[in-house]
């Protein structure tokens, strides 16, 4: 693996760069949205068992909404205040998800950076052998150029899976959020 690696030649160094924060983030994005999910699971359950927004577990996504509430407003200012909680708490789940995207799209053109770079070496050489083309050198180098597309390949499609992943629980659990405000407001209007 390591012969492969420095065979990829210069650009293998920021695609495996890549590869970490890719991995990176999606071990603390996926820790932070379970977090998410269990506290709105949380949320539900209490909800539904409780009449009052003052008998909900502190775990819950629900008891912070209504812990950010002062109880002096009126419907509207704490639907406001309620939308704005769950603004700023979708947000801080989104953190660091664009550059998962980034990373999808910039590593398989740094392979192909790669590529490219090892194909020119692959002609200079040839041209320095004046026409003396010998095959297994000519294939040997196409090959070794190849190995930054693969590489950048593999990191890719993992972090744009990884996004869309993300993506698609945070508009689930924006969903959600909406159904707990919907909630809570309902008991306040009682």
């Amino acid at each position: 693996m390591l012969t492969l690696f420095q065979k990829g030649g210069p650009v293998m160094w920021p695609i495996l760069i890549c590869s970490v924060m890719a991995l990176a983030i999606f071990i603390e994005r996926f820790y932070i949205i379970y977090r998410a999910n269990n506290r709105i699971r949380n949320s539900f359950a209490n909800i539904k068992t409780s009449k009052t927004l003052t008998h909900q577990c502190n775990n819950s996504l629900a008891s912070d909404m209504s812990a950010f509430l002062t109880g002096e407003e009126s419907l509207h200012e704490a639907e406001h205040k309620l939308f704005r909680f769950a603004t700023l708490f979708v947000r801080d789940l989104e953190l660091r998800l664009n550059w998962l995207a980034i990373i999808g799209n910039i590593t398989p053109l740094l392979g192909l950076l790669g590529t490219v770079t090892g194909m020119i070496k692959v002609f200079m050489s040839i041209q320095n052998m004046h026409g003396q083309v010998n095959p297994s050198a000519l294939a040997g180098g196409i090959w070794e150029a190849l190995i930054t597309t693969a590489a950048g390949l593999t990191v890719a499609i993992p972090s744009v899976i990884a996004y869309h992943y993300f993506e698609d629980r945070i508009d689930s659990i924006t969903g959600d959020i909406k159904e707990i405000i919907n909630q809570i407001l309902e008991t306040l209007k009682k």
